[in-house]
């Protein structure tokens, strides 16, 4: 039988509530919940990409730039890559690769866009924006949330910008 000592238990203890405890963010009705970057400063590296990819990463870094999140080039916070990755239904993806050391933030966000689906120069940037929103932790606008259809976190259509309230979900959340 496995005997846990008073002290052991107490500590344990301890931390538990400690963890629970921590208050959340406050996020402004779109949270993407798994891509909370590490801090306000992002360096952006590119791998390989076609010129479609770099337009779109160019641009999301651009408009990520329009948020209280500074960018700049280099490798470390956010890794990005383009490819045919075939008919999966999604013209890109952003997942952290490398959580904090407590599992409360991204050290490491991986952006991908897909090449298999044609897309014209605007929803190129458009997706660059959309993919880099979802790095300052920005998740899906829908129709009943976005009733001007003026954000590139919108599904479905083709904006190539943040609006006022992508920026201030941004602000409240990092």
């Amino acid at each position: 039988m496995l005997r846990i000592s008073p002290r052991l238990l107490g500590t344990l203890a301890a931390t538990a509530a400690l963890i629970l405890a921590i208050p959340s963010s406050a996020y402004a009705s779109h949270d993407d919940g798994g891509t909370d970057p590490d801090n306000r400063s992002q360096a952006v590296k590119g791998f390989y990409l076609t010129s479609n990819g770099v337009t779109a990463m160019n641009h999301g870094k651009y408009e990520l730039e329009r948020s209280v999140i500074t960018t700049s080039w280099g490798s470390g916070d956010i890794e990005v890559y383009d490819y045919a990755y075939g008919d999966t239904k999604w013209h890109g993806r952003t997942d952290c690769t490398n959580w904090n050391a407590l599992w409360t933030s991204c050290d490491i966000i991986r952006v991908r866009f897909n090449t298999s689906y044609y897309k014209s120069y605007s929803q190129w940037k458009s997706l660059g924006c959309h993919e880099f929103g979802h790095t300052g932790d920005l998740g899906h606008r829908w129709s009943s949330t976005d009733s001007d259809s003026n954000s590139c976190m919108r599904v479905e259509i083709w904006p190539t910008h943040y609006d006022q309230h992508d920026l201030n979900a941004i602000a409240a959340g990092t």
